[in-house]
Order: structure tokens, then C-alpha cells, then sequence
């Protein structure tokens, strides 16, 4: 039981540096590639909030699946009745939250769709990308 806890106390000291090796690539294109250059009005404010929850919504819902995974493996290795409680309910409300963060991520998207801001999720064409370049 011990050797079980080291290894979880191990793996969570790397869950930073993790998560950098996962996130810092995301977030480096996010400020290569303006998606909102050249929109005004209310699509410009509504593409502004779409890029930040585009990049915000994979760490909530990487956050989401470790809490409930931490739910799960606390529930397992719990000894007393009041840990499995603690775990049980870990996992609850890591299920809970996932589909909380995944259906405004929803929600978020069919408001886009509604107002007809442009699509967030197609990939640069070239004529994009050769805009970004000095001439």
C-alpha cells in the first residue's frame, strides 16, 4: 500500500511539468495565428471569447479527468469507510464538472454558430498564413 502511494505522490510531482510539455505548444500557435484579424463588431467580440475558451477548455477538462481519476484512485486505495466516501464523491463531482465545462463548451459554439462568427475550427488556409509573413 505504501509503494502505491509513492508512486502516485511521483507521478503527481511530474503533473506540472506534464502539463507544460502538453499546453506550451498550444498556447506558442495560438500567438502565431490571429483568427479574429480583420472582424469588427459583435463577431469580433464573440471570436475573442471563442479563442480563449478554445484554449481554455482542454486544461478544464485536463484538470476535470485528473480530479476524478484522483477520485477514483482514492476510492480505491482508501482504507476507512470516510475515504471511500471522499473519493466516491470526488468522482461525483469530477463527472459532474466534465459535463458542466463540455456542455458550455457546447453552448458556446452553437452561439457562434447562431451569429454566424467565423468558423474557429478549420485550419489556416495558405493564403492565411502567407499574410503573417513580411513581404
Amino acid at each position: 500500500m505504501k509503494h502505491i502511494k509513492k508512486q502516485i505522490k511521483k507521478a503527481v510531482k511530474l503533473l506540472p511539468v506534464a502539463s507544460l510539455i502538453i499546453f506550451v505548444p498550444i498556447v506558442a500557435y495560438a500567438q502565431f495565428f490571429d483568427r479574429c484579424a480583420g472582424i469588427k463588431g459583435i463577431s469580433f467580440i464573440l471570436c475573442r471569447i471563442s479563442s480563449l475558451l478554445n484554449s481554455a477548455i482542454p486544461v478544464l477538462v485536463a484538470l476535470g479527468v485528473v480530479y476524478t481519476v484522483w477520485g477514483v484512485v482514492q476510492y480505491m486505495i482508501g482504507g476507512g469507510e470516510e475515504a471511500k466516501t471522499e473519493g466516491r464523491d470526488r468522482i461525483i463531482y469530477g463527472v459532474i464538472g466534465l459535463a458542466v465545462i463540455v456542455g458550455l463548451w457546447g453552448l458556446v459554439v452553437l452561439v457562434l454558430d447562431t451569429f454566424g462568427a467565423p468558423d474557429q475550427y478549420s485550419a489556416p488556409s495558405s493564403y492565411d498564413l502567407n499574410r503573417l509573413l513580411p513581404h
